[in-house]
């Protein structure tokens, strides 16, 4: 597992984006997540051998990262639209 380190919360809300929603904050955390992971495994590729045996394991979870990275992008830009919408609304 690649160490992940802390990431700052926004004084006085402790939301990353305002106006937000639970469900927008859970896509974000993900999606700031998945980054990490992708950052992690691409540093221990770069300088593997391509003979090495953990470089299968390696590009495996590099794929899984990234397609987990996918899987929140579009709803995170969805609710994003929707809160903002919602905003001028009100």
């Amino acid at each position: 597992m690649i160490k992940k380190r802390g990431r700052p919360k926004v004084a006085d809300t402790g939301a990353l984006l305002v106006p937000s929603s639970a469900l927008l904050d859970n896509h974000i955390e993900e999606l700031l997540e998945a980054i990490e992971e992708i950052q992690g495994l691409t540093a221990l590729l770069k300088p593997l051998p391509t003979t090495s045996a953990k470089r299968e394991e390696y590009e495996g979870r590099l794929y899984a990262a990234l397609t987990h990275l996918e899987h929140h992008v579009k709803p995170a830009i969805k609710e994003w639209d929707r809160v903002v919408d919602r905003m001028t609304e009100d």
